[in-house]
């Protein structure tokens, strides 16, 4: 496992990402506005006009004309670049979301564990959503608002300086304090956005533990930890709010206050004969679009630091390691036996620093085209070793091997196509029947997904559905039962046709007459192929031709089930344990009584 070589993502990189079209919205922020003061020079020329001895009439209906000319193309290059702005939004978030989704396609499962559904579906979706505003938005409006004082700042000072300089008094004491305003801002950001993750995460955990919410009639307020993060944001914003807004009164106050001392300066000279009345009018006009664009500014500025929180996790997820393909690696071809290997494999989650290893010293063999059965009691370690076959996490000592090569030196594709995995709970996704099947195989024909789901005894149940093989399966596959998603998967299985079969606890959830019906199904899914089983109902593997007992990440024996009982003092318990389970009745235990 290796980081993928990743360059922080500034904001600079994301308009990197579409140049041509936010480049293009900037420089027609930038004439739209300029082309705003227009109107303002066009009225100065008027009052010349207008107060010169003789009024040019004439003159006056050609200023106007150029007015509204210098508005209605204002107004048109303002539609384009937001046009062009959205267009390059939109091209960006599909960039980075689809970054993103290979990115979390390559890393390990154990990144997933340390970050949370909720705060990875906020950075996939809250954050890259946030980037629109910024690109679509922001980006034209904060080039216009720096052109804007930029242009009325060179107008006035090609009229008279020292009204200028009384335009831009109020600036100073307005920048310090903002400055005083904003300090700490990243730290505040920094909660801020930790506890909008906190947040995702608990209705996240809110809405699929719904079921136990409405049976122990539970509500948004009483599950806890819900409530707390939101009550969390709530006090957080009250204590933002009454510690700052005082201060933002008084800082756009000052950014509008420029006229105060413009005009009584300019009404001062005009008496005095050093100004006349065109440019007096002109800066009466002229002088709030020095400042007040700069309240835009700061508003964009504080978005920005929100956003450049949000641009950090992003980054976070991009940079994150993942799992490398070996330069110029081939899978072995497919005639060559798939047997299995672990070689004093290791493993520890997370980063392994303070951190208890899961796995220490594993070794066995699972022979090809023979089952393996993985035992142990719950938090032995089992799940975790059959997910170290397909990388789904990343060995931290020893090695995985299958068909006598690392896993690591394999193709991750190729070693995946190897591999059909049933896992305990079923992943099944909304659409039809079919979208699901095909998942395993995009390429199958429909006899081949009717072939597969007959062998996986699923295909009885899907005819009696109302749409048969097309009829969707909600979220989750929520319109089925237990048993029966289960023979789907197994018929998904099934119809990828892979050397390797994985079974991870496939008849945990099933009743009687499911398991069964399953272990039909894997009767025929198994047959000359490399099977590695974790399995706690101990006679569903009795006839495995090796098996593996585990305790506490270690291997507390192997081999044949007669060999197990005769020499492994925890499998003779577990086998023990498993009996007496399978004679228990509920009245056995309370004495017969009624």
């Amino acid at each position: 496992m290796s980081s993928a070589p990743h360059k922080p993502l500034g904001f600079a990189g994301l308009i990197g990402m579409a140049p041509w079209a936010l480049l293009g919205a900037s420089l027609l922020a930038i004439a739209s506005a300029a082309l705003s003061l227009a109107p303002f020079y066009v009225l100065y020329r008027m009052a010349l006009a207008i107060f010169a001895p003789v009024p040019d009439t004439e003159a006056i209906r050609h200023l106007a004309l150029l007015a509204v000319a210098a508005i209605a193309l204002r107004w048109l290059m303002m539609a384009a670049s937001h046009a062009l702005a959205h267009l390059g939004a939109f091209s960006v978030l599909f960039q980075l979301r689809l970054r993103l989704a290979r990115q979390l396609a390559r890393v390990p499962m154990d990144f997933f564990a340390r970050h949370g559904s909720g705060s990875l579906r906020k950075t996939v979706v809250d954050d890259t959503g946030a980037m629109e505003g910024f690109l679509a938005h922001m980006l034209p409006d904060v080039v216009a608002s720096l052109t804007v004082p930029l242009a009325a700042l060179a107008l006035m000072a090609a009229m008279d300086w020292r009204l200028t300089l009384a335009a831009l008094a109020p600036l100073p004491v307005a920048v310090l304090l903002q400055a005083v305003l904003l300090r700490d801002s990243g730290e505040r950001m920094r909660e801020w956005h930790g506890l909008q993750a906190g947040i995702a995460t608990q209705i996240v955990e809110f809405l699929r533990g719904m079921p136990v919410v409405k049976v122990f009639g539970l509500s948004a307020q009483s599950f806890g930890r819900l409530d707390d993060a939101i009550q969390g944001a709530v006090r957080w914003v009250d204590r933002y709010s009454a510690g700052s807004a005082g201060g933002w009164a008084m800082f756009m106050a000052l950014l509008s206050a420029n006229l105060v001392v413009v005009a009584p300066l300019g009404a001062w000279l005009h008496a005095r004969g050093q100004v006349d009345a065109a440019t007096l009018v002109l800066f009466l006009l002229v002088a709030p679009l020095v400042l007040q664009p700069l309240l835009r500014l700061t508003f964009a500025f504080g978005e920005q630091a929100r956003r450049a929180e949000a641009l950090r996790r992003i980054g976070e997820v991009l940079a994150a390691p993942v799992l490398r393909d070996v330069p110029g690696a081939q899978a072995p071809a497919l005639a060559v036996p798939h047997g299995i290997a672990f070689d004093n494999v290791e493993f520890a989650y997370g980063d392994g620093v303070g951190e208890a290893q899961a796995l220490q010293g594993i070794s066995f063999e699972a022979p090809a085209g023979r089952v393996t059965a993985l035992v142990g009691p719950s938090g032995a370690g089992k799940s975790t070793v059959a997910r170290l076959l397909p990388r789904l996490h990343e060995v931290s000592g020893g090695a995985v091997r299958v068909a006598g090569r690392d896993v690591r030196q394999w193709p991750q594709a190729a070693l995946l196509s190897r591999m059909a995995i049933v896992f305990q709970e079923v992943h099944l996704f909304h659409g039809t029947v079919r979208d699901n099947l095909r998942m395993a195989r995009p390429g199958a024909s429909d006899e081949e997904l009717v072939a597969a789901a007959t062998t996986a005894r699923a295909h009885d149940f899907i005819v009696r559905l109302p749409q048969g093989y097309d009829t969707p399966i909600g979220e989750r596959g929520a319109r089925l039962s237990g048993g029966e998603r289960q023979r789907l998967s197994i018929a998904r299985a099934l119809l990828k046709d892979a050397p390797i079969v994985l079974l991870d606890e496939a008849m945990a959830h099933a009743d009687a007459e499911n398991e069964l019906l399953i272990q039909q199904a894997l009767d025929v899914a198994c047959q000359g192929r490399t099977v590695l089983v974790i399995a706690h109902r101990l006679h569903t593997v009795r006839q495995a031709a090796h098996i593996v007992v585990l305790d506490q990440g270690r291997i507390a024996g192997q081999g044949r089930h007669e060999e197990l009982l005769a020499g492994c003092a925890l499998y003779r318990q577990l086998w023990r344990d498993h009996e007496d389970a399978r004679d228990w009745t509920l009245g056995s235990e309370l004495g017969g009584a009624p």
